[in-house]
């Protein structure tokens, strides 16, 4: 088998137990990825070495709270506020008619339709 060495700092590279792809420098602790390439028209092999890159650690980004506009303690007493503007406008628009009907279903009032001739 060839040696090969370090390209950073010339010193031999030995054989990684735990992955035989890797290659790691015992002077510089630089660890580097083999990969023998196959030239079909000239038929000889060439050596590929590629620096594989320390493990960053995976911190996951902390999500912040959503602003807060003021508005969040009073969103019932707006829930309520609303049903309460609901009934008011249907009292204001459907009012009359109800009482009117209910006077006559009472005979309370009479109708000009309803009044004798």
């Amino acid at each position: 088998m060839t040696e090969i060495k370090c390209p950073s700092c010339g010193g031999r590279l030995e054989l990684d137990p735990e992955n035989p792809n890797i290659e790691t420098c015992r002077q510089c602790n630089k660890k580097y990825a083999v990969q023998w390439i196959h030239s079909e028209a000239t038929g000889e092999d060439k050596l590929d070495l590629r620096q594989v890159q320390d493990r960053i650690d995976y911190k996951p980004v902390q999500k912040k709270e959503p602003k807060k506009t003021g508005w969040e303690p009073y969103g019932w007493k707006r829930g309520v506020a609303l049903v309460v503007l609901f009934f008011v406008l249907m009292g204001i628009m459907y009012g009359p008619k109800v009482y009117q009907r209910y006077q006559m279903d009472h005979g309370g009032i009479t109708v000009e339709a309803d009044a004798p001739k």
